[in-house]
């Protein structure tokens, strides 16, 4: 359908018409701590677990095909190719490392896509996407304070909450390949270059107490955090065994090595955090199946292995990324030639 834009804009060739697609995908993942040993902040009430820092969002797309002859046709995508966010109860033990983390982007597609022949189509697309975040954590101004005077000031449980919201644009590309092997065999290739950002925004202090209230560290004032999102590729393969069946595989990779540290700095230069993250490319396989069960009913099934790009040794709180098996399950109904409903789990 219209969505190949995004997994390969080369397989539009095989779309006649005006074909527009829309839909959503509801996620609801789970975070949840334990703590097995914690050392509590200095001067500070330990706190809970936090909760479970995950939550439901709706992540939204379109798309839509033109033929604007056989050979040549032109796509406009609008989707969400990268998102998070974590949300821990205010008061956990951790909340100095992380209480919120959300991370958006929406991205804009254009592309085009030319059948060379019968048997080979390739397909280019230009790539604009926008980026916002916000990081929140809890600030221990006990401790500033017994640092700062040495020991001789000892004032507990006192703290407050930084939160840094920015955001930026980027370009990108992306382009792929549609090679027909048989009549029922197909192969297809693709990449999505890397998005380099700059994000600009703000930092704020909330309840700075009065010994503090000079630190230029606290201060509220404009920051920027650079960082990159990854390229990736992937190949795949399409087979229709008979009138009833057609198996699907799929290989990915991911460079999240691009993702070295979060770093944040203020206008003037001056550090406010930095994060070592050290993530690792990663692949991702997956095979599925489709049953076609009459002109109106088909059915799906697929498996899939995910590798988490976070090392255990530089996992934090605002992204607890594991290792993934994926199953799932779903199915199309064709009311009419013209339209189609899918559904998955």
């Amino acid at each position: 359908d219209a969505g190949t834009i995004f997994s390969n804009p080369a397989g539009m060739s095989r779309l006649a018409g005006t074909q527009a697609s829309a839909g959503g995908s509801v996620i609801v993942p789970s975070a949840k701590f334990s703590d097995t040993g914690s050392t509590g902040a200095l001067l500070q009430t330990a706190g809970g677990n936090g909760g479970d820092a995950g939550g439901a969002a709706l992540v939204p797309n379109a798309f839509m095909t033109m033929e604007l002859d056989p050979a040549l046709h032109f796509g406009l995508g609008i989707s969400v190719p990268f998102g998070l966010q974590t949300d821990y109860d205010p008061t956990w033990i951790g909340r100095f490392q992380a209480i919120k983390s959300k991370i958006e982007t929406i991205n804009l597609n254009p592309s085009l896509a030319y059948r060379v022949n019968d048997r080979l189509s390739i397909g280019a697309g230009l790539n604009y996407q926008h980026i916002s975040g916000e990081l929140s954590s809890a600030v221990n101004y006990s401790a500033a304070i017994y640092q700062a005077t040495s020991g001789g000031t000892v004032m507990p449980n006192l703290e407050g909450v930084s939160t840094i919201k920015g955001s930026d644009a980027a370009w990108g590309y992306n382009f792929g390949a549609l090679f027909n092997v048989t009549p029922d065999t197909r192969l297809g290739v693709a990449y999505r270059s890397q998005m380099k950002y700059t994000l600009k925004g703000t930092i704020d202090f909330s309840d700075v107490p009065a010994l503090l209230s000079a630190s230029p560290l606290l201060a509220n004032g404009d920051v920027i955090l650079p960082i990159s999102l990854p390229d990736s590729f992937s190949v795949s393969g399409f087979h229709q065994m008979n009138s009833g069946w057609d198996v699907m595989a799929d290989a990915s990779w991911t460079g999240w090595s691009a993702l070295k540290e979060l770093k944040i700095d203020r206008s003037s230069g001056a550090n406010v955090l930095t994060v070592p993250e050290n993530w690792k490319d990663t692949w991702r396989v997956s095979a599925g199946a489709n049953y076609h069960y009459n002109e109106q009913w088909l059915a799906r099934v697929g498996v899939a292995f995910d590798q988490s790009p976070v090392p255990n040794a530089y996992r934090t709180a605002r992204i607890p990324d594991s290792d993934r098996t994926w199953l799932s399950f779903g199915g199309q109904y064709k009311p009419s030639k013209a339209g189609r409903l899918d559904f998955a789990y």
